[in-house]
């Protein structure tokens, strides 16, 4: 924050973008240490004669505040037919239900923006995702 505030006569257009990226930036870490957290949570409570920890794995999730990065734990179980099974306890646990590495939420949202706005200006906006979604209205 402080190096907004030393530089000189800002709009506030350009303000309320830096805070706003700032903010989004700040619920990326979050969501990384919470998830992260409850993995760890997980894995210590789990049942470890059904799963069987095979290490971390690295993974994005887009979402409406933009990409997360966060490490997960996989683990090997057994189907009822007795075959070899991965899972993520973590997305069992948190109902992280995915398209692809999109979160739901942001999956809505894109959903929304498709029917108001033509297809290009939709994929501009998916592709250029290093600026989340701002024209996207918020619930």
């Amino acid at each position: 924050m402080k190096l907004i505030v030393d530089e000189n006569l800002l709009s506030f257009k350009v303000l309320e973008q830096k805070i706003f990226d700032y903010v989004c930036e700040l619920g990326r870490q979050i969501t990384q240490q919470i998830l992260e957290a409850y993995d760890t949570e997980l894995a210590e409570s789990r049942d470890k004669k059904h799963y069987r920890g095979k290490g971390k794995r690295k993974t994005c999730i887009k979402t409406v505040y933009g990409e997360v990065e966060y490490k997960r734990t996989v683990y090997r179980t057994k189907t009822e037919q007795g075959e070899n099974a991965y899972v993520y306890l973590l997305d069992e646990a948190m109902q992280m239900d995915k398209i692809g590495l999109i979160s739901t939420n942001l999956a809505e949202k894109i959903a929304m923006t498709v029917t108001e706005s033509p297809y290009r200006v939709t994929a501009k906006r998916i592709k250029n995702f290093a600026v989340p979604l701002r024209n996207i209205q918020m619930d």
